[in-house]
């Protein structure tokens, strides 16, 4: 699945972008609210005949562009930041969404041209039912000869009365599903009145009426399908206007912040304030990640069931998202936050009046549970082999078929052991296990060929991860050397080094731990203390300590990042080196964890020897060698842990079936925000992969450390409470949930502490500065 915009869906966006910045800018949308129709005319004569965005997903035979559900949501997205006022969710989302998905043919082709050229104007309910349009069935509908008559009311009509025709559902004597029906403004009995609300960007209107004649022109084929389809694809619209209204808020708090002054200083100097803003920008991405993920599903035609759960959790997680970023806007614009002159206002009255539409977001999550737990011995729903992929089909046959026959007999202990807080698992074995991947040459498989490597492209190293974890493969004791220092050596190696290092890491005949943290740098990996100088005969002596060195005990070399200028500071005077373990002058002392495993190490140097010939890149330059290693972290393999973590997560799944905890509604909701956190982590990762082959390190990566630390460690904490008291004995079943538990709250520390990302995602990804400084 590809998550990159091609060039059409960028123009798109752009347009949209362009257009709105003034037709729907903050003075516009003020005015509108205030006008009698609720939107500018004119604007809308724009959108409609000009721009087409009417017909975006209305099939070209149909008048429409023949786009789809991806190109519709970016729209939405920009609407949303501007809180366009104007009738096109009711027309071209909802109204739209209803009859490409319910109605007949006549119908279709009667309606759907003059919908997309925006001549004239639909409206539909939009219950606050997690049933979705089921729900809107107060109606009762009546056939009287050929025709049918309506009577009742019919609430929540978004644009309702100044639309020109409304679709209504209705309740049909003797059929189980309600019925689609056409009403005309002007048809006789037809009553409709506006529904005031405290969000003036949308309004919404109520019908009433009585023996109302009405055209019936649902496929009663279609309603099974139909019915659910179109309320995952109109949750997914309305989470995409969330989307952009949640990055409006974000925009217009950074931007206050900056001129905002406090003890003579900008408060987006303040790291309370930056990690607030940050913490704003984490749920944006995750969010964004949901939508493009649940818009590429539609798009590809992904099981119905599968597509319906994961617009419910888009929404869900919109829903939530909006309403906390707009809260957080209102709090960090202070007292003018408060005010009507300030737009965060605007925005917090559509967090709160949008939360509801078809479903809030407990009701949704349950929905999510539903499908999750939907039988009671099916495992929790894998993350899916990507529809369409064509060649790449039989090289996912080719992976699984070689894991199958190979992760068997002696092996098949190891299915699904040695990750994180597992690491201790068999470590003999396992590096056996390494040397049969060798043989069957599945490791390197993204070094290039002329370094020993496979090769392959980053769709083709996504499936071989994915296949790898789907089929338990254990953690990878050399994932150090082959994942971290191979790439880093075939960028900044020399030759002699890559002729020396390379080989043996593919053939799993030497493995390799990493000496970064120290115990007074912590997060600040630029506070190195460890030292390093140069004999006479070239060669390096080390002094100092490393700690927290994952498998040092089990590992046969170690690259060092170490200060070679005394007196330098920060990340000037490094030097990247390195260093056999087995020598004098080093030694290793295991560390006793919370969970009682020991797989990190201190590692003390005392005038321990580097070769001349094992300096990375020149003397000085360590820091940039590192920082092009930490850069390899955020790479394909992501896609690889989320399998695992989909392992951990059937596990949950199974204890809380095991004790009768999958009826708990509690326990079900946050089963659902696992599931649906795990599709996020996905399509953050997919995110990352760019179609160029070369890795994007965006906003989405920027916040994936945090996103995924931070969800484990909840996963963690729900695997025990599923346990309960069953957790805190020696039960062997409840040994990896243990494991899982008290592993994860080392997550949001190694790597870069909780409070260090955010400080990252602040300044890199906000632009915010790296502390409090005075305006002048």
């Amino acid at each position: 699945m590809n998550l990159s915009l091609n060039d059409d869906q960028r123009l798109i966006r752009e347009s949209a972008e362009s257009f709105l910045a003034d037709a729907s800018a903050s003075a516009a949308v003020r005015a509108a609210m205030e006008g009698e129709l609720g939107y500018d005319p004119a604007v809308w004569q724009r959108i409609a005949g000009e721009l087409g965005w009417c017909g975006i997903a209305v099939p070209e035979e149909l008048g429409g562009l023949g786009l789809g559900p991806v190109e519709l949501a970016l729209v939405q997205e920009v609407c949303g930041y501007r809180l366009l006022c104007a009738p096109f969710f009711s027309s071209a989302c909802l109204a739209s969404t209803l009859l490409l998905e319910l109605a007949n043919d006549d119908a279709r082709a009667a309606w759907l041209p003059q919908l997309a050229a925006g001549e004239q104007r639909l409206s539909a309910p939009l219950p606050s039912d997690a049933a979705g349009f089921l729900a809107a069935t107060a109606l009762k509908a009546s056939q009287e000869g050929e025709g049918w008559s309506l009577s009742g009311r019919a609430t929540r009509l978004p644009e309702g009365d100044s639309a020109d025709a409304l679709l209504l559902l209705a309740a049909v004597e003797g059929e189980a599903l309600p019925g689609l029906f056409l009403v005309r403004r002007a048809a006789a009995g037809l009553r409709l009145s506006s529904q005031p609300g405290f969000d003036r960007g949308r309004r919404f209107a109520e019908a009433e009426l009585s023996a109302v004649a009405a055209e019936r022109i649902d496929e009663r084929e279609r309603a099974a399908a139909g019915y659910a389809a179109a309320a995952a694809r109109v949750r997914l619209y309305i989470a995409a206007e969330q989307l952009g209204a949640a990055q409006a808020c974000l925009d217009l708090t950074v931007a206050y912040t900056a001129t905002r002054k406090q003890f003579g200083r900008a408060i987006a100097g303040f790291q309370a304030i930056k990690h607030r803003c940050a913490e704003m920008m984490v749920r944006i991405e995750a969010l964004r990640s949901a939508v493009a993920g649940a818009a590429a599903q539609l798009a590809a035609g992904a099981e119905l069931a599968e597509c319906v759960a994961e617009c419910a959790a888009a929404k869900a997680l919109a829903s939530d998202t909006l309403f906390w970023c707009a809260q957080e806007a209102i709090q960090l614009h202070g007292g003018v936050g408060f005010t009507w002159e300030y737009d965060p206002q605007l925005y917090f009255k559509r967090a709160q009046a949008s939360s509801h539409w078809l479903g809030t977001a407990e009701a949704l999550r349950e929905l999510v549970a539903g499908f999750v737990l939907r039988t009671p011995h099916a495992p929790t729903p894998a993350l899916p082999r990507d529809a369409g992929e064509g060649a790449l089909a039989g090289f996912r046959e080719e992976i699984a078929g070689w894991m199958q026959r190979h992760l068997s007999g002696r092996y098949a202990s190891l299915k699904h052991r040695g990750g994180p807080g597992d690491e201790e698992a068999d470590p003999a074995l396992r590096k056996e296990w390494e040397r049969e991947l060798a043989a069957g040459g599945w490791t390197g498989v993204g070094w290039p060929k002329s370094h020993g490597g496979r090769g392959l492209s980053i769709a083709e190293q996504v499936v071989f991860h994915e296949e790898y974890a789907r089929a338990g493969g254990p953690g990878r004791m050399g994932h150090i050397g082959e994942g971290l220092l191979g790439p880093t050596l075939i960028k900044f190696g020399t030759p002699e080094q890559q002729q020396r290092f390379l080989p043996r890491i593919l053939d799993g005949s030497e493995y390799w731990a990493q000496g970064y943290s120290e115990p007074n740098a912590g997060s600040d990996l630029a506070n190195v203390q460890t030292r390093c100088w140069q004999e006479a005969d070239g060669s390096w002596r080390v002094q100092g300590q490393k700690i927290w060195t994952s498998l040092a005990h089990e590992s046969e070399w170690i690259f060092v990042l170490a200060r070679s200028e005394p007196g330098s500071k920060g990340g000037k005077g490094l030097s990247f080196l390195l260093l056999p373990l087995d020598q004098p002058g080093i030694e290793i002392r295991p560390i006793s964890q919370l969970g009682g495993g020991s797989e990190f190490n201190e590692v003390f140097f005392d005038g321990a020897k580097a070769e001349a010939a094992h300096l990375v890149g020149k003397p000085g330059e360590g820091w940039k060698v590192a920082m092009g290693l930490l850069e390899i972290e955020r790479g394909v393999s992501t896609l690889g842990q989320q399998m695992h973590f989909l392992h951990e997560l059937e596990r949950v799944v199974a204890a809380a079936r095991q004790r009768g905890l999958d009826r708990d509604p509690f326990i079900r909701n946050r089963i659902a925000g696992a599931w649906a956190g795990l599709k996020v982590l996905r399509y953050h990762a997919l995110r990352m992969l760019a179609t160029d082959d070369q890795l994007s390190l965006g906003r989405e990566a920027l916040v994936y450390k945090y996103a995924w630390s931070n969800w484990h460690r909840e996963l963690g904490k729900l695997g025990m409470d599923v346990l309960a008291a069953a957790g805190e004995g020696g039960d062997e079943a409840a040994r990896p949930l243990q494991q899982l538990f008290f592993f994860s709250r080392a997550d949001t520390i190694y790597g870069g502490t909780n409070e260090i990302q955010l400080n990252l995602i602040a300044e890199r990804g906000l632009g915010m500065p790296r502390e409090a400084r005075p305006v002048g």
